[in-house]
């Protein structure tokens, strides 16, 4: 069994190897190369809300769907019910629990962080071209 770190590792890199040949990679590049940041600087919900705001078919909208797949279903597994953005502000009916929301809400972002970082270094790593 791998552990944490090289659960993320795989993770990460099987999400920037499947958007390699995209037309839009220049797009994804740059906004993982930003991801650490904006996570730093704004926190998870504020980031989550951001990518949640862009176009449907936007790589924003598919990276928030791989912080998504990873704090719920991935390794992490931090989050069971709702939507991302529903467990992070606590309205599934099993997260209402005040004393649930803000443990898991920390856990999540330092999982994100985390995440985040190796993302980066394989978008550098592997996404051919100049960030837009």
């Amino acid at each position: 069994m791998l552990k944490l770190e090289q659960e993320r590792a795989k993770f990460a890199l099987e999400q920037v190897e499947r958007v390699k040949g995209s037309t839009k990679v220049a797009k994804f590049k740059t906004q993982l190369l930003k991801l650490p940041a904006r996570l730093h600087n704004n926190g998870l919900g504020q980031t989550v809300g951001y990518l949640l705001a862009q176009k449907p078919d936007s790589p924003e909208r598919e990276i928030c769907g791989w912080l998504e797949t990873w704090l719920k279903q991935g390794y992490a597994g931090i989050y069971a019910e709702g939507s991302l953005i529903q467990c992070i502000t606590g309205t599934p009916p099993s997260e209402h629990d005040p004393g649930k929301v803000e443990p898991k809400y920390r856990r999540a972002s330092g999982e994100a962080r985390a995440l985040a970082n190796w993302l980066k270094r394989f978008a550098e790593a592997f996404l051919a071209g100049e960030a837009e």
